[in-house]
């Protein structure tokens, strides 16, 4: 006698886990997070990337993997000639990542999609962050010297403005014979730093009253005391001037630097977690020295 058949029908059916129904397996809901905005002043894509390279290399760990928004709002007309598949190559290439435009046309938006470029609204609200200008002349650099190196400022840090709702605006590029700067007074900082947010003194030193929480970044052209806790990021110098020094009471910091030289977390010695310390330049390498 034949084997019965087993049909389809009357194969057993597995049984469905308990409460896979009830398991929300995501949510979307709209946060307002910190990017790197990329102002693009012109659209000739070999300018673009001689100037991103001179400005990424002034402090690379700053840029890695950071979120870009592409704003083409001082581009007007010249947006129609941007390759948006060249430039999203181009900011990977320097470990960052393209994730939007902004100030857009309705052809540029469709191009920049084609690209993997999102959307986001003008008017939308951005935190912390930082802004990077490419123009499409380089400024007239000056040959900094003891009496102007606060003045001749290398061009990641003349045309980079780190946006802050604290920090002062962006200065003009120096002229071929820049003048001594008058005396400032500090930035000083009373809150605590949150993740994201970034404190920029410029032509000025910062001194922090607060924590500087992991995730927030506080530079200065000169020094930076902060006088509590260093956990996120802190560059002093950040125009080239190499006397510059960090001091803070209690270091934990994810990244610190001097003039383009830097140290990073897993590079911090055990003896200087937690403690007092000073972080100056000697010899072009950054120190960390307990005070």
């Amino acid at each position: 006698m034949d084997a019965p058949i087993e049909t389809q029908a009357d194969a057993p059916r597995p049984q469905r886990e308990s409460g896979r129904s009830k398991v929300q397996a995501f949510e979307l809901k709209g946060v307002v997070a910190p990017l790197t905005a990329l102002r693009l002043r012109t659209a000739d894509m070999g300018v673009i990337a001689k100037q991103l390279l001179a400005k990424v290399s002034q402090m690379p760990q700053f840029f890695q993997d950071a979120p870009v928004l592409v704003d083409l709002a001082a581009l007007g007309e010249d947006a129609r000639r941007l390759h948006f598949g060249e430039l999203a190559s181009l900011l990977r290439s320097h470990k960052m990542v393209p994730v939007a435009v902004t100030n857009a046309d309705p052809g540029a938006r469709v191009r920049a999609a084609s690209a993997g470029f999102g959307y986001v609204p003008p008017s939308a609200p951005r935190a912390g962050g930082r802004t990077v200008e490419l123009a499409q002349t380089p400024p007239v650099e000056a040959t900094p010297t003891p009496e102007t190196a606060q003045d001749g400022a290398p061009p990641a840090a003349r045309q980079a403005t780190l946006a802050s709702s604290e920090a002062a605006p962006i200065s003009q590029a120096p002229s071929a014979r820049p003048a001594r700067a008058s005396h400032r007074q500090p930035l000083v900082v009373r809150q605590p730093v949150r993740s994201g947010q970034t404190i920029y003194a410029e032509g000025t030193d910062l001194v922090i009253l607060a924590p500087v929480n992991s995730g927030a970044e506080v530079i200065a052209d000169g020094h930076v005391h902060i006088y509590s806790t260093l956990r996120g990021r802190a560059v002093a110098g950040a125009r080239g001037m190499t006397d510059a020094r960090i001091f803070c009471q209690k270091l934990d910091a994810e990244f610190v630097a001097i003039a383009g030289a830097y140290v990073l977390s897993d590079d911090l010695r055990p003896e200087h977690r937690g403690k007092p310390v000073q972080i100056y330049l000697e010899d072009g390498v950054c120190r960390v020295a307990a005070l």
